[in-house]
């Protein structure tokens, strides 16, 4: 029984912490959806409210949700946060043909569907209160001595 119930909570948290990298092979550069007011984040629960997944879905994640969980034209040419840009054209999907395997049209210049941009329009107003912007603030102790340091940089 012992091992059964350790089974069990490694079992709740490789879950917890992978279950929702499924879905992102679902809809077009849903591994890269970056955070709409962190530079350099990552949104990896793109359907949801919670950055990393969990919890209460957003906007896309419900129409998501209610489209199989999967990527149809539909939900490609839907707007589900309501900031005028199709879930396509936020995802890199404009014309709506994108299927999982391939490569989407574009890889940068991305947005996040589940949420209005730009944050601070008049568009967007009361829309995104639950998005947190957040950030942690860098400690590092060592950057603050005197004298020399080694930085050293790989490249692989």
């Amino acid at each position: 029984m012992r091992y059964f119930t350790i089974l069990a909570c490694v079992i709740q948290l490789l879950t917890g912490t992978w279950g929702y990298q499924m879905f992102q092979v679902n809809i077009p550069n849903g591994e890269i959806v970056p955070h709409p007011c962190k530079a350099n984040y990552i949104w990896r629960g793109v359907g949801h409210r919670n950055a990393l997944g969990g919890d209460e879905r957003n906007p896309f994640g419900l129409a998501f949700y209610a489209a199989g969980a999967k990527w149809t034209k539909n939900l490609c040419q839907l707007d589900s946060d309501g900031d005028g840009k199709t879930n396509g054209e936020e995802l890199g999907d404009p014309s709506c043909v994108w299927t999982p395997g391939q490569s989407p049209f574009r890889l940068v210049g991305l947005s996040h569907p589940g949420v209005c941009e730009p944050m601070n329009s008049s568009q967007c107003t009361g829309k995104n209160v639950w998005v947190d912007c957040h950030l942690d603030e860098f400690i590092c102790d060592a950057m603050n001595r005197n004298g020399k340091m080694k930085l050293t940089c790989y490249v692989v």
